[in-house]
């Protein structure tokens, strides 16, 4: 008997329908014609008075060009605070139900305080759509990855209790379940992907017996699945091969392997294997969760000399705060920061390029992803398969893990069919089917009624096998979602607002200096909170003067106080996390339609530059060529944590470069991602990094690897003591250090080294099965020295940040962490 996801349990738990929806999801109010109209205009059209409208692919004219741009404001405007939500309140939406979602009175928990009655109204029909669990009786298909936006924003539910972090409230039994979940409270748009374990793509990517794949829900990741809501993305990568036209600018090309490429690159073959994300939890119970493609079906893998490589990694959804005031950054802002002398600054802990191999003018160096625009009418009776309107504007991604999207509507528009597989007026065609590949014990071919579960009709009769069948034109009356339902959506993420700070960092922020005097003197004892986040902000290079002025209401001085716009000390920036991470940005005029008064002109505390940076690379890890071209297997090293007790740990990769890309590769490399907002991230807490690698879960902190296959994650951390001393993640401080810690490859070891369980180069142990190869010196490539070329070829543009905060004091360190999680 095949595995059932603990989340499609509760999705087929109320049964489910082979046909079409019954009636579209959503008010239809604004209506889907309103609706489409406008978002004709967002993109840049001329709407005639008769005809179709004009969308021209590019022009001189801003204005009409289908460019996404913020305009820098006028001289002289005046900017004010962002508003914040209390600490206490933030996130404390309550219960949810998995057939109906959050209510309107939880909005008090998530958008800007002074948010208008009429607003929220906006914001329901999307808060209700992203918190309801969905059936295929709605539209729910056969080729979904999740029953609800929430599948991938579990984190609050099973994270480790904490004071100041959100906390969710629901048992496990309702984890593996989802059927007594009654009581689940705290998880909305603000919550991240949850993880417990690495997930085993021996067991995921292929299930022989059915030929189908399996999702990642079983808290073994040993012997099983392991169990995250992060979702595994897929495709070739040749990086010799010249991108498209439409992006020539771009390096490498990216086969999602969706059927569609043959009609871009000219002399592929279209491989129809569902697309980029490994669809995982049909809510059809005749279907199967769908596999990786095996190597010996690719066409792009095989011959006598393949260009292709199969690459495989993860994502994890993100908490969604803060996101309108990102939105609303001037365009010639974000690529203000591209300037190496804005990012590298001065710090008294010293220059170290030279050292590290880095350019003269410094480590850093971000760049903007330029996004081409790809956004279509379709008019033709023959062309409705793609729907009315398909694809989204161009310009600077500001959005997204890799920065590849202009605009938040592409991602919901792409969770509502590529995640939930709803069709709508946006995409009018269920994402293609894909092959189930024959060689299963079980089933050779995909049960014919799985594939009438589309909302779609066919061109051959019910009773012809097998499958696939062709699809005809679609029945745009036979729809699942309104327009009404995506647009709210982005009304409630364009107005969740950021949490307010933490209590230690306003009382550091009351005491900072107004005009040219000192409203107060203040010394603390160095043991307290208040002089830790002092400190740890001042190592992260903020100038605490200018931040107050900037978020506090009432603190600007007439005319200015003439100090860093950015509310960095350009002076000393110390450790320079402030290079990336820029504490305060300046918005210019939303073009929210709803809300744009809490997004205008506001000092923003994103803590982003917005720009896609190089990350660490091992290129053993990155470059594949294990049997099925599938991530490192589950690594377990044992190793003594700081109270002295020995954990069986799942030693956390350091190699961030996969070459996965979704549709919109656009100009990244699979090395480079853009710098994580840190708005609330000391509210929301782990997971952290592009796929919650860094895990926190109540469920294994305290695991055994060996009896259950579960354990904490570990890896190892520099300080000015020690080198590479063991680092098990079984706390918020310990998971906000290996986050730390992650942004650049280890340090090589030295006499500084502990001799202890799970210190040095974070290796496979000796004689440990592995489907990676490192070679013969396992320790040069994943802990290079500095002065080598690998170093210098494979380290991150943090690397001379990270640098620095390895030689601080475990007390300066602690200081950086403090600080954080007052954000």
């Amino acid at each position: 008997m095949r595995t059932f996801s603990i989340l499609l349990i509760a999705a087929t738990a109320i049964g489910f329908l082979t046909l079409p929806a019954s009636a579209e999801l959503g008010s239809n109010n604004p209506t889907d014609g309103q609706l489409l109209t406008q978002r004709e205009q967002e993109a840049g059209c001329t709407i005639p008075t008769t005809g179709p409208p004009i969308c021209p692919s590019g022009s001189t004219n801003v204005f009409n060009s289908g460019s996404f741009d913020i305009a820098v404001p006028p001289a002289g405007t005046t900017f004010e605070p962002a508003k914040r939500v209390p600490r206490g309140v933030f996130g404390e939406v309550g219960r949810f139900m998995l057939q109906n979602g959050l209510t309107e009175d939880a909005l008090d928990a998530l958008v800007y305080p002074d948010a208008k009655t009429s607003e929220k109204n906006a914001m329901v029909e999307g808060l209700q759509f992203f918190t309801m669990f969905h059936t295929a009786s709605q539209g729910l298909g056969p080729i979904n990855n999740q029953p609800a936006c929430l599948g991938c924003h579990l984190n609050a539910a099973e994270a480790v209790r904490s004071p100041g972090l959100l906390q969710g409230q629901v048992n496990q039994a309702c984890l593996l379940t989802l059927s007594n979940c009654t009581n689940a409270a705290n998880v909305s748009n603000v919550t991240r992907a949850g993880r417990s374990t690495p997930t085993n793509f021996e067991y995921t990517s292929l299930d022989p017996t059915t030929g189908g794949g399996v999702a990642p829900d079983n808290f073994d990741a040993l012997n099983n699945t392991g169990r995250t809501a992060a979702f595994t993305t897929f495709g070739d990568f040749d990086p010799n091969h010249a991108d498209a036209s439409s992006n020539p600018d771009g390096i490498g090309f990216f086969d999602p392997l969706d059927g569609e490429t043959a009609n871009i690159v000219t002399g592929l073959t279209a491989q129809p294997f569902g697309g980029f994300v490994q669809h995982h939890r049909p809510a059809v119970d005749a279907c199967y969760p769908k596999p990786l493609p095996p190597v010996s079906f690719d066409t792009n893998l095989t011959g006598p000399s393949p260009q292709f490589r199969r690459t495989v990694g993860q994502r994890a959804g993100p908490p969604y705060i803060g996101r309108g005031l990102m939105e609303a950054v001037p365009t010639a802002d974000i690529t203000a920061n591209t300037d190496p002398t804005v990012e590298n600054g001065s710090s008294k802990l010293g220059d170290f390029t030279g050292l590290l191999g880095c350019p003269s003018a410094g480590c850093i160096a971000g760049k903007a992803n330029m996004i081409p625009r790809n956004f279509t009418v379709h008019t033709a009776s023959t062309d409705l398969q793609n729907g009315t309107v398909t694809g989204f504007v161009g310009g600077i991604g500001r959005f997204g893990l890799r920065a590849n999207g202009v605009e938040i509507m592409q991602f919901i528009v792409g969770g509502l069919q590529g995640e939930l597989s709803f069709t709508s007026l946006f995409n009018g065609a269920e994402i293609d089917f894909p092959t189930l590949f024959p060689g299963g014990t079980s089933k050779t071919t995909e049960p014919l009624e799985c594939a009438i579960a589309l909302s779609e009709t066919f061109d051959q009769p019910a009773s012809v096998l097998p499958p696939p069948l062709v699809p005809l034109p679609v029945n745009l009356d036979t729809l699942e979602a309104h327009l009404s339902t995506p647009f709210s959506v982005r009304d409630l993420l364009r107005n969740t607002a950021p949490p307010e700070f933490g209590e230690a960092l306003l009382d550091v922020l009351g005491t900072a200096r107004k005009g040219n005097s000192w409203l107060q003197q203040v010394s603390w004892q160095p043991d307290s909170e208040e002089a830790k986040v002092k400190r740890g902000a001042e190592l992260f290079g903020i100038d605490l003067v200018a931040f107050a002025d900037r978020t506090v209401g009432g603190r600007m001085p007439a005319g200015g106080d003439g100090r860093d716009d950015n509310a960095i000390n350009q002076a000393n920036r110390e450790l320079n996390c402030a290079g990336c991470h820029t504490p305060i940005q300046m918005t210019g005029q939303s073009p929210a339609d709803v809300g744009a008064e809490h997004l205008s002109f506001k000092w923003a505390p994103i803590f982003s530059d917005l720009l896609i940076h190089h990350m660490p690379v091992i290129d053993a890890e990155r470059f594949v060529e294990s049997p099925g071209n599938l991530p490192r297997d589950p690594l377990v090293i044992r190793r003594l944590a700081a109270n002295f007790r020995s954990f069986d740990t799942f030693d956390l990769q350091r190699n961030f470069a996969d070459d996965t890309f979704s549709n919109l590769k656009a100009s990244a490399e699979g090395s480079e991602f853009r710098t994580a907002p840190l708005m609330g991230i000391g509210r929301i807490g782990p997971p952290f990094l592009h796929d919650a690698r860094i895990y926190l879960s109540e469920y294994t902190v305290n695991g055994d690897a060996s009896v259950t296959g579960n354990a904490p994650a570990g890896t190892v951390t520099t300080n000015s003591a020690e080198t590479n001393a063991p680092l098990v993640v079984n706390s918020p401080d310990s998971a906000l250090l290996a986050a730390i810690e992650l942004h650049d490859l280890p340090a090589p070891d030295d006499k500084n080294t502990p001799h202890i369980a799970g210190a040095g180069c974070p290796v496979p142990p000796k004689g440990e099965p592995s489907n990676i190869d490192y070679g013969s010196s396992p320790a040069d490539v994943i802990c290079p020295p500095y002065s080598s070329a690998t170093s210098q070829a494979n380290r991150s543009d943090a690397a001379e940040v990270i640098y620095r905060f390895r030689h601080l004091t475990p007390y300066d360190q602690q200081a950086v962490i403090e600080f954080l999680k007052q954000l």
